[in-house]
This record gives C-alpha cells, sequence and structure tokens, in this order.
C-alpha cells in the first residue's frame, strides 16, 4: 500500500503532462522531420550519424526524436521511463532493487523524488520537455542503468556472468555518447567501485572492464564529433577547456559551483529531520561502505558541476544530473537514521513519509496545474499551424503561463522561431496575438 500511494499519483500526473505537453522550440524541427521520414533503423541511423557529423551529436538527440513519433509514445513511453530513472537512483542508494515489502524502501523512493521535483530549477522542462528530457532526462537514466551492475558487485558479490561483458560494452557505448558534463563522474563512480571490489579480495569482472572500456569509447566519439565544431556557431572549438576556465574566472567558477548548492536549498527541512533522528534515536553509525556510497554519489554529482566550468554552453537544464545524485544521496542518509522496529523509528519514518508526501504533492500539483493551462493553447497552436492554408498567415495566442520553475515559457516571442515553423508549414507568417507575459509572471 506504501508503494501504491507512492507510484500512482505519480505516474498519473506524469501522464497527464506529458499529454498536455505543448509542441514548442525545438520540438518544431522534429515535427517536421517526422513529416519528411518514417521511423526506422535506417532512418535514425542516418540521423545519428548527420547529428554526429554536423549537429548535436548526443545519443539523446535520437531520444528526443522518438519521443515526437506520431501517436501516444511519450505519454506511454515518458512516465515508465522517468519512473524508471528514480527506481534506478533508490538502487544505487540500497545496492539492490527497492523491494515491495519494505516500507522504508518506498519512503526513499518518495523522498528521492520530492527532493529532485522542489530542488530543480526547471523541473517540469526536465520531465516533460522532449528535447531536454531526452538529452538530459533519460540520457542520464541510461548512464544510471549502466552503474547499476558496479554498484551491486560492489554490494556483494554475485559471480563472473560472462554475458553481461558484451551487454555492459554496448551499454557503456551508449552511456558515454549521452552527456559531455556527467561522463567524467560516471567513470570515476564506476572505477572506485572496481576498486572497492578488488580491495575486499575479489576478482575483477571480466564484464567490469568491458563496461568501462566501452563507456569511455562512447565518451571519446561523443566529444572528438565533427558535430561538437558545428553547434553552437563552433562554439566549442573556439577556445580550449582551460582557456574558457580561466576567463571565467574564479568568481564565474564559483558561481557556477553556488547553482547547484542554491538549487539544493529546499532540501534543508528534510536534512534537518535526519538531523533529529539522529539525535533521538541514535542509531547506529553507517557502515563504511554505505557511508562512501552515499558519498561518492554526492561527490559525483558535484563533479558533474565542475565539469561544467569548462562548458562553452550553460543553463539549468545541466544540473539535473547533479541535483538527482545529491537528493539521492542525501534521501539515503535521511532514510538510513530512522530504519529499525521501535516505534519512534517508526514514527520518525513516517514523519519522513509526510514531509515526502506533502512535497510529491505540491510539486505534482504544481505541474499538472500549469501542463493543463498551457495544454489547450498548445493544442490550438499546433491544429492552426497544422491546418492554416498555403500562404497564410496564422496569428495564435500566447501561452498563459510564464518562463519559470514549471514551464520554459513562451517560445513564439522569437522572431526567427515563427519564420522558420512559417517556412516548414508553407505559411506567410505567424504571428503572436499580444505580448507574452514577463519572466516573473504566475507560474513561476
Amino acid at each position: 500500500m506504501w508503494w501504491l500511494a507512492v507510484l500512482i499519483p505519480i505516474w498519473v500526473a506524469f501522464v497527464l503532462c506529458a499529454y498536455w505537453e505543448p509542441v514548442m522550440r525545438d520540438g518544431w524541427g522534429h515535427l517536421a522531420w517526422h513529416r519528411q521520414h518514417d521511423v526506422d533503423l535506417g532512418s535514425l541511423w542516418l540521423t545519428f550519424e548527420d547529428d554526429w557529423r554536423s549537429g548535436n551529436p548526443r545519443l539523446g538527440q535520437i531520444f528526443t526524436l522518438l519521443a515526437y513519433t506520431p501517436g501516444a509514445w511519450h505519454v506511454a513511453i515518458t512516465p515508465l521511463a522517468e519512473l524508471g530513472l528514480f527506481a534506478l537512483l533508490t538502487a544505487l542508494v540500497l545496492g539492490r532493487w527497492p523491494s515491495p515489502r519494505r516500507r522504508e524502501d518506498a519512503v526513499l523512493f518518495a523522498l528521492i523524488v520530492a527532493l529532485v521535483g522542489v530542488c530543480t530549477p526547471q523541473i517540469g522542462p526536465a520531465l516533460f520537455y522532449r528535447p531536454i528530457t531526452g538529452n538530459y532526462t533519460h540520457s542520464f537514466a541510461l548512464s544510471l542503468l549502466w552503474l547499476v551492475p558496479y554498484r551491486f558487485e560492489a554490494e556483494a558479490p554475485r559471480g563472473e556472468r560472462l554475458w553481461l561483458a558484451p551487454l555492459l560494452a554496448a551499454l557503456g557505448v551508449a552511456a558515454g555518447l549521452c552527456n559531455e558534463h556527467t561522463g567524467p563522474a560516471f567513470l570515476a563512480v564506476a572505477a572506485i567501485a572496481v576498486i572497492a571490489c578488488r580491495r575486499r579480495g575479489d576478482r575483477i569482472r571480466i564484464w567490469m572492464i568491458a563496461g568501462l572500456i566501452g563507456f569511455l569509447i562512447g565518451y571519446v566519439l561523443l566529444m572528438a564529433a565533427p558535430g561538437q565544431e558545428a553547434r553552437y556557431g563552433g562554439l566549442a572549438r573556439k577556445a580550449t577547456m582551460l582557456e574558457r576556465i580561466h576567463r571565467r574566472g574564479v568568481v564565474g567558477s564559483l558561481v557556477i559551483v553556488a547553482k547547484l548548492l542554491r538549487a539544493l536549498w529546499p532540501a534543508a527541512i528534510a536534512l534537518g529531520l535526519g538531523a533529529a533522528a539522529s539525535r533521538w534515536l541514535r542509531p547506529p553509525p553507517l557502515e563504511r561502505k554505505q557511508r562512501g556510497v552515499l558519498l561518492a554519489g554526492a561527490a559525483a554529482g558535484l563533479l558533474s558541476t565542475l565539469v561544467l566550468l569548462a562548458s562553452p554552453k550553460l543553463g539549468d537544464r545541466l544540473y539535473f544530473a547533479s541535483i538527482a545524485l545529491c537528493c539521492a544521496a542525501l534521501a539515503g542518509w535521511i532514510v538510513s537514521r530512522m530504519v529499525g522496529d521501535e516505534p519512534r523509528a517508526r514514527r520518525m519514518l513516517a514523519g519522513a513519509a509526510v514531509l515526502a508526501g506533502g512535497t510529491l504533492a505540491y510539486v505534482l500539483a504544481m505541474l499538472v496545474t500549469t501542463y493543463h493551462a498551457v495544454g489547450p493553447h498548445g493544442a490550438a497552436r499546433l491544429a492552426a499551424i497544422t491546418h492554416g492554408a498555403p500562404g497564410s498567415a496564422v496569428v495564435v495566442a500566447p501561452y498563459p503561463v510564464a518562463q519559470g520553475r514549471w514551464f520554459l515559457g513562451e517560445d513564439f516571442d522569437s522572431e526567427d522561431l515563427r519564420a522558420v515553423v512559417a517556412d516548414i508549414y508553407g505559411l506567410a507568417s505567424v504571428a503572436l496575438d499580444g505580448a507574452p507575459l514577463p519572466a516573473d509572471g504566475p507560474g513561476d
């Protein structure tokens, strides 16, 4: 019942938001691709090859393209994939798959989702705006999936499992191709897991080496892709990583790290609850292995942010993985302080469940009301543009929600985007009826 109380509301809210998510910004280009191509392995490979050579070389670009496939694919798959992402974070904290028979596992899962939801600066776009979801959320989940065997093996030896070597190698190549800023952190954490197994006296498994090599190959392919030179007008090649760090200086670098710390401040209440449980319940200290796991998770989140110091582009979307890893580590420590059969421990765990549930209710309510507000406008906008007579001028209403935590805000305030959309659909022009709301309007 604890698990049902957690999973069903999240799934329903995610389905509704995915259903209402409007087509906007980069999504118009993906819709144009589907107007000209059938979805099959050949067309996807050619698109990936073209992106690798002259566009966005990340594998997440293919995830994004698939999410715009006509039909209910986005609505059906995206919510399940995101529930899977949070399940993977929970499994990495526990060192095993969450058990449906353990209420503390359900509380840990709920607390991770709640903390990520309330700490992520643009949680709505991260979960439902498909270009961000494909490139940063689904890609992050793929990397977590690759890391799970290393975490489980570090928890307890599970045998050689030779069949896992080719699977981890292939999955590693795919995960390495996902994101520039998270790759070093995942490589480092997996390497730490291998070292931990070796120090325990176990033999290094073949699949461990195969997975690391595969991930490294994928990451090198991503960083060396010709598309890196073409993206953003060749911005990535205009300066070396060290030159970018030098140009930002100490203050600019501290600002990048401070954004992560500022994003995590809502977790202070949960941290206080964990501290109270430590004082009142006096649980035994964390085992060295579990303490190392939580520290490694938080360090991986910090490392993913530190890599941004050398990034040519910055944005809230780049912090999703860092925030999720830090929140998972924090939630793992909090719940570990409340495990036990004593009545006080149960009451503290119930308190954590109430905190997670209340935070989740707020996050889900804001997401659902926001996307319920923008969904009909997006549908009307899409219908007016796709059914507009060739050569006609189409006027659309602005979105009723401004840019903020829950929604990206108006996209047709860009004259260039309106011209691109008009050209895709053979229209004379696309115009916005009235001015968009200011950045600090309702919905921020």
